[in-house]
């Protein structure tokens, strides 16, 4: 997620907390977070919250404490950063229940499941990618060129590729559900891998992964075989850098 420091959510809280006469170390000791986070999100970085989701429960219970009016706060934050995580979170709540149900039930969930999935990603318009792509596609944070390398005029040898992050998701049982965005905050990608199927990203700098079901996919992380990331059911976040190996988002 992005830094913004023209918002005003941080000065709001910045100066609620000052108006009641309190620190930051008491604000953070009353609702439970660090100190570094509670900085962050005065200055408008939600980076440090671990996703959208827990960035709006922070807010909840800043707002909560400084008696100020949660609901204005969290109108501003969707605003500013949209509602697809949360959404996300919510569809993978509904989907867990039916992983373990008979084949008849699973595909009667799973067209339910599909159609939250279409209604969510067209209310926060963010731009997804047809389920029915052809397999191993690739989706880059940047454009690039379609044109190959002339014949005549080989790339040299002795050119080195800019690192960057690179993360293939392959289905391996049933589906998964994942959001995508980089160091910017800008979503890449939102929506469904299934079994059989592969997805590649990339980004100059940085990945952000919010994967459901994490126990159905594996993950190759700048060309290293990850294995499965996480059990089924199980909802993980994680970032990757340009040669760096997964961290916990």
């Amino acid at each position: 997620m992005s830094t913004d420091r023209s918002g005003s959510i941080g000065d709001e809280i910045r100066a609620a907390r000052k108006g009641a006469d309190l620190t930051i170390a008491e604000v953070a000791d009353r609702a439970k977070l660090r100190v570094a986070v509670l900085e962050a999100i005065e200055n408008n970085d939600f980076s440090l919250c671990g996703g959208d989701t827990y960035a709006r429960g922070h807010l909840k219970v800043i707002a909560g404490i400084l008696r100020i009016d949660s609901k204005s706060l969290l109108e501003l934050f969707d605003e500013k950063y949209g509602k697809f995580e949360t959404a996300l979170l919510d569809l993978s709540e509904k989907g867990k229940r039916n992983l373990e149900k008979p084949s008849k039930s699973t595909k009667a969930s799973w067209k339910t499941l599909a159609t939250i999935a279409v209604a969510v990603i067209a209310l926060v318009t963010v731009v997804q990618i047809s389920g029915s792509s052809p397999k191993n596609e690739v989706v880059s944070a940047t454009s690039e060129s379609e044109t190959p390398p002339s014949v005549e005029q080989p790339i040299p040898a002795t050119a080195s590729a800019e690192p960057e992050a690179k993360v293939v998701i392959t289905g391996v049982k049933s589906y998964s559900w994942i959001s995508v965005s980089n160091a910017a905050g800008n979503s890449i990608f939102t929506g469904e891998v299934r079994k059989g199927e592969s997805k590649e990203f990339t980004d100059p700098q940085l990945l952000r992964f919010v994967i459901g079901n994490a126990g159905a996919v594996t993950l190759t992380v700048n060309g290293e075989d990850r294995g499965i990331p996480g059990k089924i059911g199980e909802v993980i976040r994680l970032q990757v850098a340009a040669d760096d190996a997964p961290v916990a988002g």
